[in-house]
Formats: C-alpha cells, sequence, structure tokens
C-alpha cells in the first residue's frame, strides 16, 4: 500500500485540544470515522479507493478535513475515473447555504429575456434612407443607430420597449455599458 499524502493538524490546535479535557463530540467522531477513509485514498487498488471516496461522500458532509484530503487527492491522483469519482465526492461533501435575497438580487442573465433581446446580435433587412439601397446590417439589441454599407451614412432605428427599463438590476443584468446606450437610444426614440 502506497500511502502520499496523510493531512495534518496544525500543531497550536493539537496543543490547546490536548489541554483542555473534554467528552468527544458529534465532530470528533465524525473525523474519527474518516480518517481510516483518508488513508484508503492512496491505495493502489482502484477499487479500494473507489469505496473509500463513496463512503467519505456519504459521512463526509461539510467536513473540512475530509474536502481538504479529497482536493489533495484529486491533485496528484492520475487515474481519471478516480479523478472522476474525487470530483462527485467534492460535490457531496460541499455545503451549500441558500443565499440571502441581498446576496442573490440580479436576476440569472439566461432566464430574463430582456437581457437576451438586448444582448443578441440582430440581422436586419434595410433600405437606407439616404441612398434608398436595400442591404443587412447587424446590430446589437441595444444599438440604435448603424451605419449603412453602401453610403457609410448613419442609420437610426426604433428601438423596442424592454424590461430592462423598469427592472431595479437591470443595469446589471445587461452591463452598464450597453444599459446607458439603450437608454440613450429609448430617449432619442421619444423625442
Amino acid at each position: 500500500m502506497k500511502k502520499i499524502f496523510v493531512p495534518e493538524k496544525n500543531k497550536s490546535d493539537r496543543k490547546s485540544k490536548e489541554s483542555s479535557p473534554r467528552t468527544k463530540s458529534a465532530e470528533d467522531k465524525e473525523g474519527e470515522e474518516i480518517k481510516p477513509l483518508m488513508d484508503r485514498l492512496y491505495n493502489e487498488d482502484a477499487g479500494e479507493v473507489e469505496q473509500a471516496l463513496e463512503e467519505i461522500g456519504r459521512i463526509g458532509k461539510g467536513n473540512s478535513d475530509a474536502m481538504g484530503a479529497v482536493q489533495e487527492f484529486l491533485r496528484k491522483e492520475k487515474r481519471m475515473p478516480l479523478r472522476l469519482l474525487a470530483i462527485q465526492t467534492i460535490v457531496k461533501i460541499t455545503k451549500f447555504t441558500q443565499p440571502t435575497t441581498e446576496q442573490f438580487r440580479k436576476p440569472v442573465i439566461f432566464d430574463c429575456p430582456g437581457a437576451e433581446k438586448i444582448k443578441r446580435i440582430e440581422i436586419l433587412d434595410v433600405t437606407c434612407p439616404h441612398c434608398h439601397k436595400k442591404g443587412t446590417a447587424s446590430v446589437a439589441g441595444f444599438e440604435n443607430e448603424f451605419a449603412c454599407e453602401s453610403c457609410e451614412e448613419v442609420i437610426q432605428r426604433d428601438l423596442p420597449n424592454s424590461c430592462i427599463e423598469k427592472c431595479p438590476v437591470g443595469s446589471e443584468c445587461v452591463g452598464e455599458e450597453r444599459y446607458r446606450k439603450y437608454m440613450n437610444g429609448r430617449e432619442k426614440n421619444k423625442s
């Protein structure tokens, strides 16, 4: 059996734990269950390592020592199936907390159709009001002006309404510059 890494506790933590007698908590018991499993991670037998990773994933939720050991194993392991299993184990033992409303204000961009319209590049069939030639133009959803392919004159278009005008986080959703250009274009349309 080949051992490459065994996580070592901080020496100051060890001294403070030795000096203060206490009863075993649930965290200590969980740590005792995980330590032999962490030792099994560097076994030559892939089946043994796989079992150890699965067991760590089952009992190690929120355990920082288990997380560190699996991350270190992932850095050193060369066998791809075991690396994949280690990544799955990390996902299992990671504690996920639901973000508060202050932390999670911005809407998910892919869920906001208004943001997608603003970001998307549109191909438009246009007739230039200056040279009267027909052509196509590729215009971003937030732009109200573009140049004619033939005469290079500026053509203005009406920007459609979008939810980002009224959304309190509209500028965060599409970006400050796009938001500013879109709002300036809407103002020109109104006047």
